[in-house]
């Protein structure tokens, strides 16, 4: 008989629990799904890769990775939560669960967006639910959810208060930016993914920023710069790729990449921006030596272009990037939140002028 009470209590407690937080689900499906270079893009991939055949492996498998995508919404919700799942619950050795596998929220203010909040993920399950922010005034507010940045997402709710308001919203940008490049473009080692730079980029400048980040594998294909001669709209493209491609790849590819690119974008500017100072080189004569020639071969290429009558090209070099302290990296390689804001000083001001 105790026993039975004991659960009766339980189950008492659990509904009246429930009948007190009652929610909303609002699914995946209500929203629609922004930062992507094409339309009709499958589940939450970036870009459809079973059109392009012919990317590498490796790449096809970096573009399922939701990096860059967000969603927008207006409520009155005092309380967000999310449910959501990904591929699996595996972590990098250089990233922070909330970046890697998490969700961020941002909400509109006079001045821009205000960071209001993160999603927690499971660190065992592929399956989490998290509170992002509770006890907020019952005010309409609009919100900006940030995608988890290293993981394929195959499927979100949005939880609020059930008597809410929602209204999905679209926004409306001054211009569009395409970022082609290695894992730091991809977002590492960023603390949650509203901090890794191309998406504080798009908070600055209004813009969408595409982020075309493939980690460890931004080699400058040709077969990557077809796909992305096919984003039509484009108001500038950043090359951030050096770190992954050998010096030998840089000499050997870079002229025909942008040479590929101009085939759709014959005037869209293009910033190339060279390697990062690795602190790795601090004192590894080996790396030292491969960034210094990195950088070398992508500068002697940018003035190939120019001297063959390429317009419209932008350089930045690696001078300040992560700034000159050696504390900009979580890593020697991959830039932390200071990295990164240092990064976007320099960027974010030299996209500017090319505006």
């Amino acid at each position: 008989m105790e026993k039975k009470n004991i659960i009766l209590i339980f189950l008492f407690l659990t509904c009246g629990s429930l009948s007190i937080y009652a929610q909303q689900v609002v699914p995946a499906s209500r929203f629609e799904i922004q930062g992507r270079p094409f339309d009709n893009t499958p589940k939450f991939h970036r870009i459809d890769t079973a059109k392009y055949i012919g990317l590498p492996a490796a790449v096809k498998k970096l573009y399922t990775h939701a990096a860059g995508l967000f969603v927008t919404f207006k409520s009155n919700t005092s309380k967000l939560s999310l449910r959501w799942k990904t591929v699996d619950a595996g972590l990098g050795n250089n990233s922070t669960p909330i970046m890697s596998r998490g969700f961020d929220a941002y909400i509109k203010e006079v001045n821009g967006w205000r960071f209001a909040g993160v999603a927690r993920p499971d660190l065992k399950n592929m399956e989490s639910t998290a509170t992002v922010v509770e006890d907020m005034a019952k005010t309409e507010k609009e919100f900006l959810l940030y995608f988890p940045l290293y993981k394929e997402l195959l499927d979100f709710d949005v939880i609020i208060d059930e008597n809410a308001s929602f209204i999905d919203t679209k926004q409306s940008f001054d211009k569009t930016i395409v970022i082609y490049g290695s894992s730091i473009v991809h977002g590492a080692s960023a603390s949650r993914p509203g901090l890794a730079y191309p998406a504080q980029l798009g908070r600055k400048l209004n813009a969408n920023v595409i982020n075309m980040g493939v980690s460890g594998n931004a080699r400058m294909e040709p077969a990557v710069a077809d796909m992305l001669s096919d984003i039509g709209s484009a108001d500038l493209i950043i090359m951030d790729c050096v770190p992954n491609s050998s010096p030998e790849e840089i000499k050997e590819r870079t002229f025909n990449f942008v040479k590929r690119l101009r085939k759709s974008h014959p005037q869209t500017p293009i910033l190339m921006v060279e390697s990062i100072t690795r602190q790795l080189g601090n004192y590894n004569l080996k790396w030292r030596a491969r960034l210094i020639e990195q950088n070398t071969n992508f500068r002697l290429q940018y003035e190939r272009l120019q001297q063959a009558g390429y317009k419209n090209l932008y350089y930045i070099p690696t001078d300040h990037l992560i700034g000159d302290d050696s504390e900009g990296t979580v890593d020697g390689t991959h830039p932390t939140d200071v990295g990164f804001e240092r990064m976007l000083k320099i960027i974010g001001n030299k996209v500017e002028v090319i505006f």
